[in-house]
């Protein structure tokens, strides 16, 4: 099956020239208007597009879309589709790009190629089965063949003629035509001995004939629509800074889907195939039921064992059988064959120079398993004077320290010593250890870790072992390919155990642990009816304990709910007039500089205040974070832009890179760009003029349903020295110099820590004085809904004629506000509280507003009231105006009050003009495309 699926795999490229051939010129239409999402023909063919049964997309093709994104972050639209008529629906111009296509100088009537391939697919030279003159690995047996060549494959019969020159190959080339190739006159001809070989891809290698070599074929491209200039201009660019960064990228993606290619198809000699036919069955010596290498009659699921599985495909593929002689243990399946009674070892666990020292001869390795190394709870391994346990017939690997070694039969008595502290540890062959601990019960016996434990396995036959059954046995285990080695191991890895354990059996083998356990169930009994009675009571007062509670929460809530809007207000008039003297064309130099230390004071103070007020609600338990949708890859570049002059101010070289293939994210978006903020702030407040800072975000980890990402921000500061690096996150901490700490109150670092903690992650630093910081946390984020915006156009353009309703009743604020707005054309009318808001709105005609500015705390009737009246009005506007709550409440209970009531958006006081103007051109767009 897997052969006939790299098949279809060249089906792909040969439609689209049959294609073109025989469906002679079709019409292309031009799209108005490209959609936002690039539409993508999805044909299932292994190796290109393939999707598994969870629907998850994976494939050369699709991985090469995904990292292109990442530099033009474009979205995708897969459109399933089959190969036949993929090529007739993206001539019609139904799709934006198509993967997988050849060159051809035909095509570009059809296609726009860009000036970079996806890499190069692999050809290969076909031989009959039969045919022993060509032996497959010595490329001498290739002179004076005939090879057969199709007429349209120009490029792959260049390369073969390279091939052959650069190995002195004289060979002579037949030519097929297309029709020919269609008519499999070629394969025929390979058949009835007309031409030796014949030249495919390596898609071609279906079985039905033999692959003697493999090279480098013609290259495939990812196509454009030949009209649209603009997307194959960004392709180009994309695709060269693709192989600028990473030159060996199509080699890595080409080899993650067809690392199969080049499988050795070994034929035997005649000496080979007359030892087989003379020899009968080959008799293996294995262990009886050895988990995962002999499994029958073992009742181990629904699998052999990993040496029945094997023997029999080379049984298929050779016609050499096999039969298994019973051993009692490992060590014994080593004697037969010694003493001549198997032909064979079926596992053999060492080296090859203790396979030497025996007398044995080793195979090729055909697995490599894990050994599990398992001590006794009360002795501490590695160490000292330690006793190890082994089976028999195994030598102490080297990766293993002992002052002695004991033998056992079996690797339940190796397990039994353990347990029992006849030995210190043991050593055995995971899989089957792992197997007897689930069957058996080993209180005392506690597994180690360890990195350097693999094993191979091989098979094992007498010295001086037989040429032609070692030759044989080699062949067939390298005439495998590694998806066939992976899937016998996988398949026999699997073990059933048996959980079963009797009462007797476990107070027989823990009669102390057995002892305490009655005793402490008596002393459970009686202590329950007083621990009942007294829970009682505890109860009462625990009850009187969470009223009181709850109180001081909602109290001290209300308490930092109203400082932040009576200290946010003041401050909104500040900045707000800040601003707009700053907007004036006439004022002097002089004031100018006056007016930039003013706003960057007021900026001070205010996160001065954010700090503070957010350090008291992490005390009381009462900072929470928001799961919203939202995109990381728009929310980083906006952070990295924003940083960028703080950077340039002090000189520094500040660079953000990312590799995440999932951007659309469920989570809170505000709080993880605060603590970005902050510690890409402090890098640059730490690093001195002409140093690096780095954010780094990386996408580690991926499942159904989220994906784990990884935040770096790494400088070349002055670095914190080792005893300050848990200090730093404590409130009001600071490092470094007199100058550097007076900036700041040492609070960013605490808030950044908890704020960390609560998206499931740890904030942590590795510092070097005089080298560099570097800052990481880690942490989940469920997958979102898209939220992609276009990039904005010009306010100044798009808000004429724009009327807002603007509810305000603090009158500085309200003049600010109403001077910012009117500043850019539009026409504003005040309301001084909510109750004249929905007078004014409810006695206007339909269309008349254009969008609602509504202010939360206000006398008469706060903003969440009015517009819960104004959603309730029967007014035909009432259900889609806009409204966007302007207030100076910035919890996150705020903005959820503010949702459930009917707004559309929340800014927070100080206002920020270009916030401002985003949100409201970003509320009339959606509503006139509405309409």
């Amino acid at each position: 099956m897997k052969k006939l699926n790299k098949h279809i795999t060249g089906v792909l490229a040969g439609v689209v020239l049959l294609t073109i051939l025989f469906s002679g010129a079709i019409p292309v239409w031009a799209s108005e208007e490209r959609p936002a999402r690039l539409r993508i023909p999805f044909p299932e063919v292994e190796g290109f597009t393939m999707l598994d049964e969870n629907g998850r997309r994976s494939g050369l093709v699709v991985d090469y879309l995904y990292e292109i994104a990442k530099y033009t972050g474009w979205t995708y639209e897969f459109i399933d589709t089959d190969a036949e008529g993929m090529v007739n629906d993206f001539i019609a111009g139904e799709y934006d790009l198509m993967g997988g296509t050849y060159y051809s100088e035909g095509f570009e009537q059809y296609f726009s190629y860009p000036d970079y391939s996806c890499g190069n697919t692999k050809a290969v030279l076909l031989a009959r089965w039969e045919d022993t003159n060509i032996k497959g690995y010595d490329v001498r047996d290739l002179k004076g063949k005939t090879i057969g060549v199709a007429e349209r494959a120009a490029e792959n019969v260049r390369r073969l003629k390279e091939f052959l020159s650069v190995n002195d190959l004289d060979c002579t080339l037949k030519q097929y035509t297309s029709e020919e190739v269609t008519a499999k006159q070629m394969d025929k001809d390979l058949e009835n001995g007309i031409i030796d070989l014949k030249l495919g891809n390596a898609t071609d290698d279906s079985g039905a004939f033999r692959a003697v070599a493999y090279f480098d074929a013609q290259p495939h491209y990812l196509v454009t629509q030949p009209y649209d200039q603009e997307l194959l201009d960004q392709l180009n660019w994309a695709m060269e800074k693709i192989l600028l960064s990473d030159p060996h990228f199509p080699d890595e993606v080409y080899a993650r889907y067809f690392d199969d290619a080049g499988v050795q198809s070994l034929l035997l000699t005649e000496e080979e195939k007359a030892y087989c036919k003379q020899k009968g069955a080959v008799r293996v010596a294995v262990p009886q039921s050895f988990h995962p290498l002999y499994c029958i009659d073992s009742n181990d699921g629904d699998h052999v064992g990993l040496i029945p599985e094997l023997l029999d495909k080379i049984t298929e593929r050779y016609g050499i059988e096999f039969t298994y002689v019973l051993a009692d243990s490992y060590a014994q399946t080593q004697q037969l064959v010694i003493e001549g009674k198997a032909d064979i070892s079926g596992a053999f666990f060492d080296d090859a120079a203790e396979s030497m020292r025996q007398d044995l001869a080793q195979t090729k390795p055909y697995a490599a398993l894990n050994d599990l190394v398992v001590r006794n709870r009360t002795v501490t391994y590695p160490g000292d004077g330690l006793v190890c346990g082994l089976l028999e017939g195994r030598h102490l690997p080297t990766y293993v320290k002992a002052s002695e070694v004991k033998y056992y039969k079996s690797i339940d008595k190796v397990l039994d010593a353990v347990n029992t502290g006849k030995v210190d540890f043991a050593c055995g062959l995971s899989a089957r250890v792992e197997q007897e601990m689930q069957e058996t019960v080993y209180t005392n016996v506690v597994p180690v870790t360890l990195l350097t434990n693999r094993m191979d396995i091989s098979f094992a036959l007498p010295m001086p072992a037989s040429p032609e059954l070692l030759s044989i046995i080699n062949k067939g285990i390298n005439s495998l390919s590694e998806d066939d080695r992976l899937s016998l191991l996988d398949h026999n890895q699997v073990s059933t155990g048996d959980s079963k354990v009797s009462l007797k059996s476990f107070v027989v083998t823990n009669p102390i642990v057995s002892i305490t356990a009655i005793s402490t169930f008596l002393l459970f009994v009686t202590l329950v009816i007083a621990v009942i009675a007294s829970l009682r009571v505890k109860n009462a007062n625990m009850q009187r304990n969470m009223a009181k509670a709850e109180a001081e929460n909602k109290a001290k809530s209300e308490f930092l709910s109203r400082m932040s809007h009576e200290i946010r207000t003041p401050m909104n008039a500040i900045v707000g007039t800040t601003a707009l003297i700053a907007m004036k064309n006439d004022i002097p130099e002089s004031m100018k500089g006056n007016l930039e230390k003013l706003k960057s004071a007021s900026q001070y103070l205010l996160g001065l205040i954010n700090d503070i007020l957010d350090m008291s609600r992490i005390d009381n338990g009462m900072l929470s974070i928001a799961k919203e949708d939202f995109s990381l890859q728009q929310m980083l570049d906006e952070l990295c832009s924003m940083m960028q002059s703080q950077a340039q101010t002090r000189e520094i070289e500040l660079s953000c890179e990312t590799n995440i293939k999932h951007s659309d994210l469920l989570g809170d978006p505000i709080r993880l760009k605060q603590v970005l903020m902050n510690l890409i702030s402090n890098a640059i407040k730490f690093t001195p003029p002409g140093g690096k800072v780095q954010l780094t975000v990386e996408e580690s980890a991926v499942s159904d349903e989220q994906a784990t990402y990884l935040f770096k921000i790494s400088d070349t500061g002055i670095g914190i020295e080792a005893e300050d690096l848990e200090r730093i996150f404590k409130s009001f901490e600071q490092t470094g110099a007199n100058q550097m700490r007076s900036q700041g109150t040492g609070l960013g670092l605490p808030i950044s820590r908890n704020i960390v903690h609560l998206m499931g992650g740890t904030l942590k630093v590795k510092s070097e004085v005089n080298v560099g910081s570097e800052f990481y946390f880690c942490i989940f984020l469920p997958f979102g809904n898209s939220t992609v915006l276009k990039t904005q156009a010009d306010p100044s353009e798009c808000f004429k004629g724009v009327r807002i309703l603007l509810a305000e009743d603090h009158p500085i604020n309200a003049e600010i506000a109403i001077e910012i707005l009117e500043s850019k054309g539009i026409q504003v009318e005040l309301a001084e509280d909510g109750e004249k808001a929905v007078q004014s709105f409810e006695k206007s005609n339909t269309g008349y507003y254009d969008l609602i500015l509504m202010d939360i705390r206000m006398p008469n009737m706060g903003g969440i009231e009015a517009t819960k009246t104004i959603r309730d009005s029967e007014h035909p506007d009432a259900g889609k105006i806009p409204i966007i709550a302007l207030t100076a409440n910035s919890f996150q209970e705020d903005r959820e009050m503010a949702s459930e009531a009917g707004m559309n958006d929340f800014l927070t006081k100080p206002l920020e003009n270009d916030l401002l103007y985003a949100v409201i051109h970003k509320w009339l767009l959606r509503q006139n495309r509405d309409s």
